[in-house]
Formats: structure tokens, sequence, C-alpha cells
């Protein structure tokens, strides 16, 4: 959606280098200009659309169009693309499938969790600066819902929390010099914390639960999320390199032009997760099989996409998806849907004009 895209400024304050091999992100890095201003951090002029508090109406995403296309139209049986069209590959390891009910947070804190260690984890950077930036823009969906939360729902200490938080991952410091992220217990609580701030930006301050950043994984879960994400990052290895990660259906040069990109008056937010060189992933943690709603939001971003006429999309013939808790990988070419098929996504349920 477009608020997740503020970016870090360029004059963001050098840290001092320390020698210590495991060491936490630098707080001058996270408090960088008004302290409590996010703005700071992402840029005075964020590049993105007003919060539905700042527009005064609703923005449309790509699941929440699929719901009323649902109500007001309906997919034929087995949906307008059926799942079983998807070519599923098993990946093997000793876990086997991880059992979301012995999890005692709540499945969409869990998938947000592996969402954002799975990119973490990726993180090869320079120590200090360079390595904060990677963090925020890591988890700049969950600071974002925080600073909202602070302004607009009453509780005004989750931005100091969330910033907390994320100075309080450890890095871990590699021969060359190179840092990266730890993937450890802390990470995961970390991680978990920071993902229940994500409700205030993509559905409502209103729905923010304080209790659930209150809530820590369990052994259990932290295990379970654990192994996701190293099942993550052996996908990455296996099927990357990965040339987009977190990407949108405009740029900034659209943007401050007024143009939509390849959004609509129906579908006026969405961002994905992660593109290959030819194919449009989707990152799924769910327990079940993917569903025919799965299948229209791959297809919406792989159209909207097109739509946008950026270059990150022009080589895309596939879309998939890598579910890490059922260790499956999805995958399937967009040529093997029928054209009335896509037409009617793209006219119907996007709203692209003839």
């Amino acid at each position: 959606m477009y608020t997740l895209l503020g970016v870090l400024l360029a004059s963001l304050p050098l840290p001092q280098r320390t020698s210590v091999h495991d060491r936490r992100v630098p707080a001058r890095l996270l408090d960088t200009g008004v302290p409590g201003d996010l703005d700071s951090m992402f840029g005075a002029k964020r590049f993105g659309r007003p919060t539905t508090e700042q527009a005064g109406f609703e923005l449309t995403s790509v699941t929440q169009r699929i719901t009323q296309y649902n109500k007001e139209t309906g997919q034929p049986r087995g949906g307008l693309v059926n799942p079983k069209l998807l070519t599923a590959i098993q990946l093997e390891d000793e876990h086997g499938n991880l059992d979301h009910k012995q999890e005692n947070v709540h499945a969409s804190i869990a998938g947000l969790a592996v969402d954002y260690l799975s990119r973490l984890a990726r993180v090869r950077a320079g120590a200090g600066e360079e390595a904060a930036r990677a963090a925020v823009d890591v988890f700049r969906a969950s600071l974002m819902g925080a600073q909202r939360i602070t302004d607009f729902g009453g509780y005004p200490s989750a931005v100091g929390d969330a910033r907390q938080a994320v100075l309080s991952l450890n890095i871990k410091e590699h021969e060359d010099g190179i840092v990266g992220y730890a993937m450890d217990e802390t990470a995961v609580l970390i991680a978990c914390q920071l993902a229940t701030y994500d409700v205030a930006l993509r559905a409502g301050v209103g729905l923010y639960n304080p209790e659930s950043t209150l809530r820590a994984p369990d052994e259990v879960t932290t295990a379970h999320i654990l192994v996701m994400v190293h099942r993550a990052e052996r996908f990455f290895a296996e099927h990357g390199p990965i040339v987009a990660d977190g990407f949108i259906f405009m740029n900034e040069v659209q943007h401050a032009a007024d143009e939509r990109g390849g959004y609509t008056d129906l579908v006026d937010s969405g961002d994905g997760d992660f593109l290959t060189e030819d194919t449009l992933w989707d990152f799924k943690v769910s327990a079940s099989k993917p569903t025919k709603d799965h299948v229209l939001q791959l297809l919406m971003y792989f159209l909207m996409g097109k739509q946008s006429g950026l270059p990150e999309f022009e080589a895309l013939t596939h879309v998939g998806i890598f579910n890490p808790r059922l260790n499956v990988v999805y995958r399937l070419a967009v040529v093997d849907v029928p054209p009335e098929i896509i037409d009617t996504i793209r006219y119907d349920v996007i709203g692209y004009g003839a």
C-alpha cells in the first residue's frame, strides 16, 4: 500500500563504529532529528499516498478488492483460476509440517514475523548506518503502524517501544567486515512485537490490541518461526536471486506526476513480497494449500506490475507462492491462464479501461 513507501534520508548521521562482533543497532540512527517523529527516519516528504485518516476516505488494497468482488460478483466454482493449476514442489527437511495450533501467537503475527525475519536474514551491509537503514526498511510498516497508534490510537509509547525494539536487534559481523542480523530468539521476540503494530497501518488503529504486543512467543513458537526463516533462506538460495523486495506498482517519478502506475479507482493500494528474474512471488505461512483468492491476488499483482510499465516487471512470466510452514513451492505460468480470464481480472476486478 502506498503508505509503506517512506524512504530514509541520505543525511542520517554516521555512528561511532565499535569493535564488538555482536552488537546492537546504534541508537543515534533511530533518533535523527525530532524525537518520536518517524519523518526524520523516513523522509519529511514521504513517497506514498496518505493514510486513511489523512485522506479522509478508505484506501482499497488488493485483498480488500478481492473481498468486494467476491461479494458483488463472485468467482465461479473453483475460482477464476483454479489453484489446482499451480505446480507444487514439496521441499524436504527433518521438520515436516509445523502445526500452528501448537503456537501461542496469532497466525497472522507469526506469518509477518517470518516474512520480516526472512528479509532481515538477507541483509548484508556495512556496519552502523547502512545496517540500521536496512533494519528500519525491513520493519518500516511496523514502525509506521506504531507511529499511527501513537498519533491516533491513545498509546503514546507505541512508537518509542517500536524504535527501542529495533535497537535491540543483534548484529553479527563477518570476517570481511560486512554485517548481518542474527536469527535468534531475540530476533523472533522483536519481530513478533513489531508485527502487532502493522494492523494500524493495514486495517486501522481501532483494531490494534495492546495485549498482543505483550504476548511473547513461547519456545515452540520461536522454534517454528526460526525453522520457517531457515527454510526461506534455502528457498532464496535455490530460486533467487531476489531482484525486488517489498515492491509496489509505481515509482517516484510517476507519483510526483500524479500518475497511477498500476493502480486504479478500484485498487488504490497494495504491495507484493518479492520478485525473481521471471517470477512474482508471494509469501504465505498458512497451514492450508493456496486458495482461489490467493491465486487471484497473484494474478492481480502480475497485471498491475505489467500495467505500471516499470522495468522490474517486464521479464515476468510466472507467479508463485512459497509456504515455509508446509515447505512447498507453488508456481504458475501466466500464459496457461485463459485470455478471457486475464481480461476479466484486468477489467472487472482491477478496473483498467478497455
